[in-house]
């Protein structure tokens, strides 16, 4: 069951992410993302399972068929001693594992049927999932900007040469629109006629996620344990592997921004004489938020193709993806642990999470991500990263 759940969780977070992107066409990612934590929380499944009646099909505890211990009941049998009986009839399950039910549900659904069914299942439960047409097809999004602004849009993709991206990707855009915004920084946005990536990044994220965990589980399925599974997506989430990327590739010269300090930030990046050679040096992380607002222009652009996403972006993941899957780093909290480090701080700012450690012999640790999750384990790898 752990390995669907893993599954479900990341069509999950996909579905919820879709559904409120497409439900909320001008809310900032702020809102997004508390909306979104409602609705994946475990108290929220927890009590869809339990509306659902669905709580009387799960079994937490160990079945022991025979013995005193024994806690099974045939279909149709009785217990005659009431000293006996709720053993047999009762058992203390946490919430939490109602929601892993619904997420091991999910799973299963996908790897028994589709896309289509899978969500189809999830408005049963009452999810708040990708809202679908009158011909089972997901629903259209209204265009990313306005026709009348065509013109423009054809002249910033000209005159700021994001042809040459396209020629990277292998990929030719329909609408130019998105392209421009998965590469426009919110310090533009402000004087552009197309809003920042903060949005698509915002989907990005759930998108990759989980592509990566469907690619995981179609081509190594033989070797996948759920702490494994966990592992790989840290791997392929972390910021430095994805601002690594965007910059081996070259992309980062084509973000709009207005802000010296990004700039710099960027180019001391870049200019890391480790950069060709490690990718876990800290990455800004613009770097990071780029690529993965790229994946969500490339998917809207192709009318809503996971398939197609993954083909246009397994190429750029390329080493990074195979090391990943096949020999996983460790989870770097855990390595941390063992190491005697400790977690000093964490807090939440406006724009992301932060968290400092300290190694055993003093040194302090900064990290940042999306999330203190996220946060938590770029510090934790930085710490071992660095060499006495």
């Amino acid at each position: 069951m752990e390995c669907l759940e893993v599954l479900g969780d990341c069509f999950l977070k996909l579905a919820i992410s879709m559904s409120l992107y497409y439900r909320y066409p001008v809310a900032n990612v702020g809102i997004l993302t508390i909306e979104k934590a409602k609705e994946i929380s475990n108290e929220n499944l927890y009590r869809l399972a339990v509306e659902n009646k669905l709580k009387n099909y799960l079994y937490c505890e160990k079945i022991i068929f025979q013995g005193k211990d024994s806690n099974w009941l045939p279909p149709g049998y009785i217990v005659k001693s009431n000293n006996n009986e709720k053993k047999f009839t009762h058992q203390t399950i946490k919430r939490k594992a109602f929601a892993d039910k619904i997420e091991a549900l999910i799973g299963a659904f996908l790897m028994s049927s589709n896309y289509i069914t899978t969500i189809k299942f999830m408005h049963w439960l009452q999810l708040d999932a990708i809202p679908l047409d009158q011909n089972n097809h997901i629903m259209s999004i209204p265009p990313i900007v306005a026709s009348e602004l065509d013109d423009e849009i054809k002249q910033i993709y000209h005159n700021e040469g994001f042809k040459e991206i396209e020629m990277k990707l292998n990929y030719v855009f329909q609408n130019k629109a998105y392209l421009i915004t998965a590469f426009t920084h919110p310090s533009k946005s402000k004087h552009c006629i197309v809003n920042s990536y903060e949005r698509l990044e915002f989907l990005g994220d759930a998108l990759l996620d989980f592509l990566v965990i469907r690619h995981t589980f179609l081509n190594y399925d033989q070797n996948i344990t759920p702490g494994r599974v966990t592992d790989i997506k840290q791997n392929l989430s972390n910021n430095n592997h994805l601002g690594y990327i965007l910059v081996s590739f070259n992309l980062h010269t084509k973000i709009r921004y207005n802000s010296n300090e990004i700039s710099k930030h960027i180019q001391s990046y870049v200019n890391n004489t480790n950069i060709h050679h490690s990718t876990n040096s800290p990455v800004p992380k613009i770097l990071a938020d780029v690529f993965e607002a790229l994946i969500a222009a490339i998917f809207f652009d192709a009318n809503n193709s996971l398939e197609f996403v993954w083909k246009i972006i397994e190429p750029f993941l390329g080493k990074i993806l195979d090391r990943s899957i096949v020999n996983p780093s460790l989870n770097p909290m855990r390595r941390f642990s063992d190491k005697g480090g400790k977690i000093i701080q964490e807090f939440t700012n406006e724009t992301e999470s932060v968290c400092l450690v300290q190694m055993p012999n003093g040194t302090y640790y900064e990290g940042r991500g999306k999330n203190k999750k996220l946060a938590k384990s770029d510090a934790c790898q930085q710490a071992l990263n660095h060499k006495d």
